[in-house]
C-alpha cells in the first residue's frame, strides 16, 4: 500500500489562488518553491496536502481533469456561505442534503470545483 502524497492543481494566478486557498478554504502554507519556469506552493488542507502549480511557460492550462471536485468538511455551512457571499464568490446551485450531510459547491479561481460538507444529525 502506498501512502497518499498530495493533490497538484494548475493555477492561472498564483497569488490569487494562494489567497483563495488560505482565506476561503482555510489552508495553511507549508512551503513555497520558485524555479526559473515554475512556482509551487504546498498547502495543508487539514491533513491533505495541495500543491498549487504555476508554470509561466505553459500557455494552455487544464480546465478540469479526472478529478471532479475537492471536498472540505466544515462545522457550519451557513457560516461558510456568509463568507462566500461577503467575498462575492458565487455558489453553484442551492445547498442540499445528501445522506447525513448538507453540501454546497463553488468554483475556484482556476475552474476547479469545491464542495463544502456539513455533517447533520
Amino acid at each position: 500500500m502506498h501512502q497518499f502524497g498530495h493533490i497538484g492543481v494548475y493555477v492561472k494566478d498564483l497569488e490569487v489562488s494562494k489567497t483563495f486557498y488560505t482565506e476561503i478554504l482555510g489552508c495553511t502554507v507549508l512551503k513555497e518553491y520558485d524555479y526559473p519556469d515554475s512556482h509551487l506552493v504546498f498547502l495543508d488542507a487539514g491533513g491533505t496536502v495541495i500543491e498549487l502549480i504555476s508554470k509561466e511557460s505553459v500557455s494552455h492550462r487544464p480546465v478540469r481533469g479526472a478529478i471532479d471536485h475537492m471536498a472540505f468538511k466544515v462545522d457550519s455551512l451557513d457560516e461558510v456561505m456568509i463568507l462566500l457571499h461577503n467575498r462575492n464568490i458565487p455558489i453553484i446551485g442551492e445547498p442540499r442534503i445528501v445522506g447525513s450531510a448538507r453540501i454546497v459547491f463553488i468554483e475556484g479561481p482556476n475552474n476547479e470545483r469545491f464542495e463544502f460538507t456539513e455533517h447533520i444529525q
